[in-house]
């Protein structure tokens, strides 16, 4: 095999991880490389040791490797900076907060080297962005982008999720409303919002998602809010009310972690048998509304569907250009939106 056609799975046996190799290794047999910590859980594939923390240990890990998609948080973004010195194609279901003028060196970085980034991919970003494309293009302007994504607390989802969500509790960030940035916290303001049928209406509350970070950037939008609704309602109004009485970082101390951990897994059992998902994305512009939608169950397939759509486009090079990039900015929202539907995902377009 010519050197440097493997694909890098990181966290590959993960949740998500598992999923994206399974979409992936029929149509690239004998390519597909799972790493983790623990490469000993990889099952029947090839795999490979890799700590994300340790970066002589990513090194050694990136033999052969052309493509690597990373399925685990990262505190510090040793991974992403290694596939940039090297050259390589990456792309994230976890990646980190990354503020615009500090994408600027990495982009020349990444010009220089050949690395093609597509900065953040899976439910969330990843699907929503490209659906905010489509929706742009459609409409051929775009005022604002208001994205929200249901998911059930009986799903299927791995420890850095709920990670996810306990410290993003305990983050202020901002949200730009007609041209104008705002202060947000996760779980603060709520809106109503209509989810694909049978679900229907659900409350959704202010989520730091990290699409509405950029698309000010990459789509000129004036207003950009990500919300989340959680199944069933009331987990999420628990969330929110204990964001409201100052309970925000629920994640500190060891003890209370502890103890969160084991009411979700009390919850989750309780409801092992709901395990819906919907993603709405919002886009006006001019006098047009369009509502771009998707839902189905096991939002940790529908996260890998989008991540291994995203890897396609890398290894067969639809994506050409080096940099470091966003889905909307580099993922053709027709190529993309074949493997979803292939991968059994059809995405729903309406008039608002």
């Amino acid at each position: 095999m010519p050197d440097k056609q493997d694909i890098l799975i990181v966290g590959g046996y993960g949740e998500v991880g598992k999923r994206i190799a399974a979409l992936l290794a029929p149509r690239h047999a004998g390519a597909v490389l799972v790493a983790g910590r623990n490469p000993g859980r990889a099952a029947e594939l090839r795999s490979r040791r890799i700590d994300v923390d340790d970066p002589s240990s990513i090194e050694a890990a990136l033999a052969g490797v052309g493509t690597i998609v990373a399925c685990v948080r990262q505190r510090e973004p040793h991974l992403l900076l290694a596939a940039v010195r090297h050259g390589l194609a990456y792309t994230s279901i976890a990646p980190p907060w990354l503020e615009w003028p500090d994408l600027i060196p990495l982009q020349q970085e990444a010009q220089r080297s050949g690395a093609r980034i597509v900065l953040a991919t899976g439910l969330e970003p990843g699907i929503s962005s490209v659906l905010a494309r489509m929706g742009a293009e459609r409409l051929g302007r775009v005022d604002a982008i208001e994205t929200a994504l249901l998911l059930s607390a009986g799903d299927a989802y791995g420890r850095d999720s709920m990670n996810f969500i306990l410290e993003e509790l305990a983050q202020e960030y901002s949200i730009l409303v007609d041209g104008q940035t705002l202060p947000a916290r996760a779980f603060g303001n709520s809106v109503r919002v209509e989810f694909p049928a049978p679900i229907g209406r659900r409350r959704a509350y202010t989520m730091p998602f990290r699409d509405q970070l950029y698309y000010p950037r990459t789509l000129g939008v004036h207003t950009a809010i990500a919300r989340i609704a959680i199944d069933p309602p009331w987990v999420g109004k628990l969330i929110s009310g204990l964001a409201r009485l100052g309970v925000r970082n629920l994640s500190a101390d060891p003890q209370r972690r502890t103890a969160i951990e084991r009411l979700r897994e009390g919850i989750q059992h309780r409801y092992a048998d709901h395990n819906q998902f919907a993603l709405v994305v919002e886009v006006r512009g001019g006098d047009g509304i369009l509502r771009l939608s998707l839902s189905g169950h096991g939002q940790a397939g529908a996260t890998a569907a989008g991540a291994a759509a995203t890897v396609e486009a890398l290894v067969s090079r639809e994506v050409e250009l080096p940099g470091i990039w966003l889905a909307e900015q580099v993922l053709a929202p027709g190529a993309f939106t074949s493997r979803l539907a292939a991968a059994g995902l059809a995405p729903s377009i309406h008039p608002g």
